[in-house]
């Protein structure tokens, strides 16, 4: 009997120095039956020449685009090609564990149709340093989409290369084109409306910490995040416990945002009117969060003072 077949896309842009550990990381699944899919966004370094070079192998298709386009745009023409039972992605600073497909898969396999993601943790390589961590995320089971807008800010959110997704799920919940550059992980509290979870606890991937990463790109990240949280409402029929969990959840991403920002002595202005946004939407939910008091302070107090209390504090990365 043959087995499930999985679809891994890897997405790329320029990123030559990584391409080659992920694509290995992707042909050397110890779970078989598997094609792998690889997006080249438009790269103009060395990226193409490193894809090719892999291109005899038959379980590799290549999606060679001549122009950089929304990252969100490319994942959709990525499912779109993609004919696994089961879709795996993978970004091309990133790499895999040996066994992660077949780990899931045989998750997978004692689950009923109603679980359409199984996830986990992993862990972070610091380029720099080249040392490996572990990396923490959220870590529940079921059904998940209420716990998921409580905790996603306190527990690390998902890992976005970590979970092993039926193809299935993203039949009417796509990435949306006109959220640029990507809905990323947020993407899988859509899917939480209508699919249960399942954690492992096992670590089976690794992303890349180095200077060109998007994730330190904190302006757009917020309003890529904030776009994603308003699409759940508007795809979606939710309960009001639900819709006062989501305007809790983007309440505290302002907060969590602009404390980082005043820590990071990063676009005060900007940071200033998240608080001020945080308070005005939900001024209960600011009221229970420490952080917006600490931000408040920030917010209340000279260049000087709040120079002065970052360098009291821990570092914080930028």
């Amino acid at each position: 009997m043959t087995k499930p077949k999985v679809s891994i896309l890897i997405m790329t842009y320029n990123q030559e120095a990584y391409l080659a550990k992920a694509i290995q990381s992707a042909l050397a699944q110890t779970y078989e039956n598997i094609e792998i899919i690889i997006s080249n966004n438009g790269s103009t370094d060395n990226t193409t020449k490193i894809i090719e070079s892999f291109l005899p192998n038959k379980k590799i298709i290549f999606q060679n685009y001549p122009t950089n386009e929304s990252a969100t745009l490319r994942q959709n023409q990525a499912i779109d090609a993609a004919t696994g039972d089961f879709i795996s992605w993978l970004y091309g600073d990133d790499y895999y564990l040996d066994q992660k497909v077949k780990v899931q898969m045989r998750a997978f396999d004692t689950l009923d149709q109603s679980y359409g993601v199984v996830y986990g943790p992993g862990y972070i390589h610091h380029i720099s340093t080249d040392e490996i961590v572990h990396s923490s995320c959220m870590n529940y089971s079921g059904d998940c989409l209420h716990i998921f807008l409580s905790r996603w800010l306190k527990d690390g959110s998902i890992n976005p290369i970590s979970p092993l997704v039926r193809s299935k799920c993203y039949d009417n919940c796509r990435p949306d084109n006109s959220i640029s550059p990507s809905e990323a992980e947020v993407l899988y509290l859509q899917l939480a409306v209508s699919y249960k979870f399942l954690y492992l606890e096992e670590p089976l991937v690794v992303m890349a910490e180095h200077e060109s990463n998007l994730g330190k790109q904190i302006e757009l990240n917020h309003l890529t995040h904030e776009k994603s949280i308003l699409n759940l409402l508007q795809r979606n029929k939710l309960s009001k416990k639900t819709q006062h969990l989501v305007h809790a959840h983007l309440c505290e991403k302002k907060i969590i945002t602009s404390w980082h920002c005043f820590r990071t002595n990063r676009n005060i202005p900007w940071a200033k009117s998240l608080l001020k946004d945080a308070f005005t939407a939900n001024s209960l939910s600011c009221i229970k969060n420490k952080y917006f008091s600490l931000s408040l302070v920030m917010f209340l107090s000279p260049e000087k003072i709040r120079n002065w209390i970052n360098n009291i504090l821990p570092k914080v990365k930028v």
